[in-house]
């Protein structure tokens, strides 16, 4: 981070690595009181002169304007700060470093009281403090990432695109899968519908074996034989919902927020499938055109493709169970 910012913590003091063993988890507790100004309090066990193999860091210009207050409870200990932050300064940034000998509950409060909450157990940290109507990137980029980090949904993108000509009914068969999987993300965010993790990954799997299985045999039958796309795409895309829920919850949604998050987070996925459709569909143009009557080949060959990466991930998947 910036990391020209000045460590407030940096202690594994003696005698108190007994202590950290004992105690499974570290708090520091974030309050907005003002703008760029905080309440920082941490908590450990009782006799810890500082949160065992911690350190916290601010973005560049942050400082204390309070010394320093100590105060043990009756179970645990608490150190009290006041941190200030420049107000023309860039947005402030909590850094974590975590030596791993306890995990560190991070609980971060806003003026408008909206909280965000994350457990860091790995070596580094970023969490942005962000004041309300903050984070918007944050959460857009979140989707994004998401979409185009997750192999098993972009090839059924590519497999929507090798099944379907025209921008017409490309453009409608992705919507119907937006539609789709906005649905099923939004009813498993808000609680309506919860379906456990493990059978979604399987049936997004077998989405793409079954969507090879329908560019396979598109030469060998009638267009009237065929599955409309959309609705394949509508289909599968319900289920696909339920992935993106999975890797949005995991997040963590600050209360109050949700239905902007859930906003953000799919206009980031949105926006990382159309880029992704995009290219990948200039690319099959100009394949198809250079090909021309062996173009048959092509879809023949990334179907035969498709189908055996899917058919793989659906065994692999379902043997996890």
């Amino acid at each position: 981070m910036r990391r020209a910012a000045t460590a407030l913590l940096i202690v594994l003091a003696p005698g108190t690595a007994a202590l950290a063993h004992d105690m499974q988890m570290a708090i520091v507790e974030v309050r907005e009181v003002a703008s760029h100004a905080y309440a920082l309090t941490m908590r450990t066990a009782l006799g810890a002169t500082g949160l065992p193999g911690v350190a916290l860091s601010w973005t560049k210009g942050c400082e204390d304007i309070a010394p320093m207050r100590r105060a043990e409870r009756f179970d645990h200990v608490a150190f009290e700060r006041r941190i200030g932050c420049p107000l023309d300064g860039p947005p402030p940034v909590l850094g974590v470093s975590n030596a791993g000998i306890v995990d560190v509950l991070v609980r971060i409060e806003d003026r408008a009281g909206h909280l965000t909450t994350r457990i860091v157990s790995g070596p580094f940290v970023e969490i942005p403090l962000a004041e309300p109507g903050a984070g918007v990137a944050e959460r857009f980029l979140l989707g994004v990432g998401h979409i185009l980090s997750g192999v098993d949904h972009l090839l059924f993108v590519f497999g929507i695109l090798l099944l379907v000509r025209g921008i017409r009914v490309v453009v409608a068969t992705i919507t119907a899968f937006t539609l789709a999987h906005s649905l099923t993300l939004a009813l498993t965010v808000l609680d309506v519908v919860q379906v456990p993790g493990p059978p979604v990954e399987a049936f997004i799997a077998l989405s793409i074996v079954y969507l090879a299985w329908e560019v396979a045999r598109r030469d060998r039958v009638q267009d009237a034989r065929l599955t409309p796309p959309w609705a394949v795409a509508f289909a599968f895309g319900l289920i696909h919902g339920f992935g993106f829920a999975g890797a949005l919850a995991e997040t963590g949604l600050p209360p109050g927020e949700v239905p902007m998050t859930l906003l953000l987070f799919n206009l980031g996925i949105e926006a990382g499938q159309i880029a992704f459709a995009s290219v990948t569909g200039a690319v099959l143009w100009l394949a198809y055109r250079t090909l021309q009557a062996r173009s048959r080949y092509l879809d023949r060959a990334a179907a035969y493709g498709l189908g055996g990466i899917a058919s793989f991930w659906v065994i692999d998947r379902v043997a996890g169970f």
